[in-house]
């Protein structure tokens, strides 16, 4: 056995000793900002938001890791440099960025966006929400987005799978800025499929970004090892709500989908996040928007059934009910931030060190504290994140806890496993480290092995920068960046887990508009190790 998958075995072996294996977190690309992770030339630069990431450790080498990133990628829409719409993205806003190299850094060495998917005579085009799931057991990697059929709307959720082995052939995947045929040849060896489109002539569509994870048990090892898992709200008058599907890892040949919510609130359930346990079960959090300012956070178990069969799942739970939700405001709901924020749920499970049982661990953005002209056109001056957890199958939860009490906004945030040592990361916007409370840095907590309690804030980043410093849009209008994305994976032996971090940024570089320089919003990877 290669040193490289020696690591990808490891990592899958959940940790059942109790006790968290730590070196001192040291930040690797770069401790002010992180670093770029896309190719756009500086010239007329355009926004890149929406971040998801995932990777292989050692898949390149020791502590060389396969990183896939994702995000909206204004250059889709045919604005910026240097093509036109048409020539490089072709009409895809759903951005990939691979770092494939030799080196320990967060440089990309190519990117593009998601190839269409033509279905039953229509073509799908990539419309961004990219989520991005690593399967090292089997070692590829699967991206879902949100796509265009044959309107405007958005209709249809899309799924995709790349071998790595492809990702690191040059001849399929080049480096550079991938043209609409390069981005073909990368990602279509396995053919992508159209997940639950609406019916012709639907106006409304799927409404929020979806989620993607894998099974990562081996194939064969139970019911659902290998088994690929995409949850997403759909919004239709007849079916709608939070909708699972189940597919094959090699195919793609997928269920039936299935309405996992059983409310129909107000204004709808939204933001579906997913996890597959330790011994397979896969558990989902949702959240309902009711009446302002009020949210319900829901927590689903499913048992699999073996795609292309879909799951068995519970009725859902309720983690809290949020009673001073972010969302509602007419407009700006973050003092001093030009940008409008959602409540929105992530979660984490872990298995214990007795072997049996699981602690899952939710969190999400609320107001702390709001200034009420009227209910539906408040300011939140203080917005927090906050984490419950249960270790009972989510029949009960502990009352919620700040993860970050300083002053200021904390907002967006992440949640994942490190699985080889039992280690819980948390990570998400903040603005404390800024005097004013308006620039945004990105800071992590850490839960350890065996522990619900949270630990000290470490920087991820360590330079505030202001959210809406970018010149080529209305940040109220279109910066809206409802989440960006963070994975924690490990070999079990200290110094060798790895937190990758992607986020938006107009800290790190200067585009050129015109005779001007000036800051814009990038997607940028930050890497912390522990």
């Amino acid at each position: 056995m290669t040193l490289k998958y020696a690591g990808i075995l490891t990592i899958l072996a959940p940790l059942v000793s109790g006790t968290a294996l730590h070196a001192t977190p040291t930040i690797v690309c770069g401790a002010a900002f992180g670093a770029q992770f896309n190719l756009e030339p500086d010239t007329h630069a355009v926004p890149q938001q929406l971040e998801a990431v995932d990777f292989i450790p050692n898949r390149i080498g020791p502590s060389e890791d396969l990183v896939v990133g994702g995000a909206y990628d204004f250059r889709g829409t045919g604005l910026g440099s240097p093509a036109p719409k048409g020539v490089i993205w072709d009409g895809s806003v759903s951005g990939y960025y691979v770092h494939r190299s030799a080196t320990s850094d967060c440089s990309p060495q190519f990117e593009g966006g998601l190839p269409p998917i033509v279905s039953n005579g229509t073509t799908y085009l990539g419309n961004g929400g990219v989520a991005i799931a690593a399967d090292p057991r089997r070692d590829a990697f699967f991206a879902a987005d949100l796509r265009f059929g044959s309107t405007d709307d958005v209709s249809a959720v899309g799924l995709l799978r790349v071998s790595s082995a492809n990702l690191l052939n040059s001849t399929l995947c080049p480096n550079g800025t991938h043209t609409a045929a390069q981005s073909r040849s990368c990602w279509e060896a396995t053919p992508g499929v159209v997940l639950d489109p609406n019916p012709p002539g639907e106006v409304i569509a799927t409404l929020d970004y979806p989620s993607v994870v894998v099974d990562e048990r081996a194939t064969g090892s139970g019911v659902g090892a290998g088994d690929v898992y995409v949850a997403f709200e759909k919004f239709n008058v007849t079916t709608g709500g939070i909708t699972l599907i189940a597919c094959t890892n090699a195919t793609l040949s997928c269920s039936a989908p299935l309405i996992i919510s059983n409310t129909s609130p107000e204004f709808g359930s939204l933001d579906a996040n997913l996890q597959v346990r330790p011994g397979g079960d896969i558990t989902v959090t949702y959240v309902d928007m009711n009446a302002a300012p009020s949210d319900t956070i829901h927590f689903v178990i499913c048992k699999p059934k073996g795609a292309p069969m879909a799951p068995v799942c519970s009725a859902p739970t309720v983690v809290a009910n949020e009673s001073q939700a972010l969302g509602f405001a007419i407009y700006d709901s973050l003092s001093g931030l030009n940008m409008e924020v959602f409540t929105a749920a992530r979660h984490a499970d872990r298995l214990e060190s007795d072997g049996k049982t699981v602690t899952s661990f939710v969190v999400w953005d609320r107001c702390q504290t709001e200034y009420l002209d009227i209910p539906e056109d408040s300011v939140c001056l203080n917005a927090q994140v906050v984490m419950s957890a249960s270790s009972d199958g989510g029949t009960t939860w502990s009352a919620p806890v700040p993860v970050n009490s300083d002053p200021g906004h904390q907002f967006f945030p992440w949640i994942s496993t490190d699985v080889s040592t039992g280690t819980v990361n948390i990570v998400y916007y903040n603005t404390s480290p800024d005097v004013f409370h308006k620039r945004i840095a990105v800071s992590l907590n850490q839960i350890a092995a065996g522990s619900t309690t949270v630990g000290a804030p470490i920087a991820i980043t360590s330079t505030p920068a202001p959210w809406d410093a970018d010149p080529t849009q209305n940040p109220f209008a279109l910066g809206f960046d409802y989440h960006f994305g963070m994975k924690a994976r490990g070999t079990g032996t200290a110094g060798n887990s790895r937190v990758y971090t992607s986020f938006t940024s107009t800290a790190d570089r200067r585009a050129i508009y015109g005779t001007s320089q000036l800051p814009e919003q990038n997607n940028n990877l930050q890497e912390l190790t522990y």
